[in-house]
């Protein structure tokens, strides 16, 4: 066998071993580190919540390795772009597009307003001038986000939002409303929660970056997500966890 021959067949071989580890490699999911969705359990460090329940259903219909790491929100986008994660479940941000693609929608969300208690809240022109803890990056409907009258205090997730309120020194959390409810609950902060304003629905969607190099597993992962909206799968998930 000539150099030249041993020298294209040493190529071939590495190309194919190279192809073979990619198409081995874990799908890698993030998430919110937010409850109910998800959070770290403290005795075990791991995740659990609605997203790891639903993550680990789609492991095990189609027979993926997928791993999962949590996040704050605001730092989500920047895992995805960067492709140092591969694909998430969120609420579908036209800003995304240039690095996203659009998988199957996992439920509708609604999302709006909730005032600190004695705060009149029936519409939006009820919102001027009230000082507002939104997550960066959250769409939360054109005539929100375009409305300058609406003083915005951001914050890295929900919880500093309610704290902020607790404290007075916030008027209203935006955002999940049944979230926000959650989270209010679960760290004795509901007394403080007055009005709420739902300002749109919207879709939870499974998603991945334009740059993975998993995107051949979108149509496996899109067909389980929409056999387990088929048989209540979804449902029975996060009723499992107090959310409905």
């Amino acid at each position: 066998m000539s150099v030249h021959a041993a020298r294209l067949m040493a190529i071939l071989a590495l190309c194919l071993f190279l192809g073979g580890t990619a198409a081995a490699e874990p799908v890698r999911f993030v998430t919110i580190d937010t409850a109910p969705w998800a959070s770290v359990e403290p005795k075990s460090g791991k995740a659990e919540g609605v997203f790891p329940d639903i993550v680990a259903e789609l492991s095990r219909r189609t027979g993926l390795d997928i791993q999962i790491e949590l996040q704050p929100f605001a730092r989500i986008p920047r895992e995805l772009e960067t492709s140092r994660q591969d694909c998430t479940i969120l609420i579908w941000n036209e800003q995304w597009a240039p690095f996203m693609v659009q998988g199957e929608a996992i439920s509708s969300h609604p999302v709006g307003v909730i005032a600190r208690t004695g705060l009149r809240l029936r519409s939006h022109e009820d919102l001027r001038g009230l000082s507002v803890s939104v997550l960066r990056g959250l769409p939360l409907g054109p005539r929100f986000d375009g409305d300058d009258s609406v003083h915005r205090q951001y914050d890295t997730d929900y919880l500093q939002g309610l704290n902020k309120l607790a404290h007075g020194r916030v008027d209203a959390v935006a955002g999940a409303l049944p979230t926000i409810a959650f989270l209010a609950e679960q760290n004795g902060l509901a007394r403080h929660l007055g009005e709420s304003l739902e300002l749109t629905q919207m879709l939870l969607r499974f998603q991945c970056a334009k740059g993975s190099r998993r995107l051949e597993v979108m149509p496996a992962i899109n067909a389980a997500i929409r056999a387990m909206i088929a048989d209540g799968s979804i449902e029975r998930i996060k009723a499992s966890r107090d959310y409905h």
